[in-house]
Order: structure tokens, then sequence, then C-alpha cells
């Protein structure tokens, strides 16, 4: 796009109002977490967006999902809302994976519990109340950021770079995932890397991401101090221009359905969430300028 001198003033003064105006902060949908999307609509045709996505009053999330289910958890009775299965919920907290960054505001510990609990309720899983309801399962839950080095860094350090990419395809898409991006690494890439979804995945993998993960282990083995794996599902998002606090609600949202539920394969998702500015304008008072005193007379004081 070529733009002469006033018109590049013009687009320049468009944006800086927008950045004044519109400090960006989370609306209030429907649900709370946003407009289900197509993951793959923006790859199909040429999308264009002036503002980077940090100042989008829409932006969307480039969301994936994935649960692993070992043998002993496909010997247990499945979940559903009809048929609910019980657990303890153990919250591990705030992880920040990859490279160190700062400025990362997680939201708080109570928030996430409500939020975790909602979503395991949505394939039937529910907070144990012995003795009626005693325990099967203790879900362990963290959430957090992973973050790649710096240009400079992953430049000189190329394998340094290429397992932190790998740390994140882990929870992108699980060990074999992270198997075969490690390959195409090594051999270069197949005509699969290719296909939409998969450069989507691709793509997830070796950018900056949010996550949440959630193990379920067997509770008695875990209180005879055996961890005994039944599931694990991750979320991820991509974290370029959005907040930690804004982006886990939906991601929770739209992955609460892959909860103890295997997946062939990752799964996709993207949600467009909705932000508000507004300038709040206190009641208008009247400062009355202060009172000087007025300066020596020099004069005076000879006399």
């Amino acid at each position: 796009m070529n733009l002469s001198l006033p018109g590049f003033r013009v687009l320049a003064a468009v944006v800086l109002a927008a950045l004044l105006a519109w400090p960006p902060a989370l609306a209030a949908n429907a649900d709370g977490v946003g407009e289900v999307v197509d993951p793959l609509g923006g790859r199909d045709g040429f999308v264009f967006n002036l503002l980077p996505k940090s100042f989008q009053r829409k932006p969307t999330l480039e969301m994936t999902f994935n649960t692993e289910v070992t043998d002993y958890g496909r010997m247990l009775r499945p979940a559903s809302p009809g048929n609910p299965v019980y657990y303890i919920a153990e919250d591990a907290g705030f992880r920040q994976l990859g490279w160190d960054v700062g400025g990362e505001k997680p939201p708080a510990q109570a928030d996430m519990e409500r939020i975790m609990k909602k979503g395991l309720a949505t394939n039937g899983f529910l907070p144990a109340a012995p003795p009626a309801h005693p325990a099967a399962l203790a879900v362990v839950y963290y959430w957090g950021s992973h973050n790649k080095p710096d240009p400079q860094t992953a430049a000189m350090f190329p394998q340094l770079a290429l397992r932190n990419r790998l740390e994140r395809a882990i929870l992108v898409g699980g060990k074999r995932f992270a198997q075969g991006m490690a390959f195409s690494a090594e051999y270069g890439e197949s005509p699969t890397d290719r296909l939409a979804k998969q450069e989507f995945l691709n793509d997830q993998a070796k950018d900056e991401v949010y996550f949440v993960v959630a193990s379920a282990y067997d509770y008695a083995a875990l209180a005879r101090g055996e961890r005994r794996l039944a599931w694990r599902t991750t979320m991820t998002a991509n974290s370029t221009g959005v907040a930690i606090a804004e982006t886990l609600p939906p991601l929770l949202a739209s992955g609460a359905a892959f909860f103890g539920r295997e997946t062939v394969e990752p799964e996709i998702g993207a949600r467009r969430i909705s932000r508000e500015g507004r300038v709040l304008i206190g009641t208008p008072t009247v400062v009355p300028d202060p009172v000087v005193a007025p300066a020596p007379d020099s004069n005076a004081a000879k006399k």
C-alpha cells in the first residue's frame, strides 16, 4: 500500500486516536467468553487488519486442544452429566515456561478454580462429596505461558530454540505431535505439513502461547503415593496481542468438552472476544488558583 505524506499523516492520526480513546478492556458477552468462529476462516482468504491484535476491538484467539488417555484410563467408567465421576481438585497455580518474560498478570487462583470447576462439569466431572460421592479421581491442573527466546538468542543457539519449540509442541498436540515436528525439523517438511489444519498447529507451536493443563489421576492410588494417570488434557491459545486474564476464560470454555475425552489428533478452534473502551470522567470541580505572596521590594530592604 503506497501512501503519500498527507495520506500517511491521516492514517497515523486515525491510529493514534484509536490508541488514546480506546484502552482495551474485556467486554461482557452473552456467554462471557466471546463468539465461536471458524479457525481456518482467515487462512482460506485474504484478511487484512490495520491494527495489531493488541489494539483490535474484537481480536480472534487461535486455540488448540488435545487429550491423551492412558491404557488405565480407558478401563475406567466414562463420565457424563447423567452419570458423573467425582474428583478432588488440586490447583498447582501459575507457571511461566520457556523463556522468562516480565509483566504478565495471571488471574486469581479463585477465579481459575471457579472456571475449571465449571469446565469439568461440562463432561460430568463433579467435585467429590463424601461419603455419598467419594472421589474417584484427583485432577491436578495448572496454567501459564510458554515463551520463545529472543531472536538474537535463537539465532545464536538454534538447538535451544528448537527444544523450546518442541516443549510448546507437547502443549499444543502431545508427544506424538512433538515427535512429528522434530522429524520435520531434521529431515524437512512433508506434504501433510502444508495442509491447513497442520499449518495451524505448526504455527501455534512456533509462537508463544498461554496454556492450561489438567491431569486426572486415580485418587486411591495417589493417596498411596502411586501416580496412576488416567488422562491429560492440554489447551493453548496464541498469546500475541492478548492478555492472559482475558484469554483463559474463553480457552477453558472452548476446551471444556475435551476434558477426559480422547482426541485422535489435536483439535483446533477460535473465538472472537469483544473489548470495549470507555473514558470515565468524574464530577467537575473548580480549583482556585493558588495565592502567591508578592516578592519583597529590594529597594525597601535597603532603606
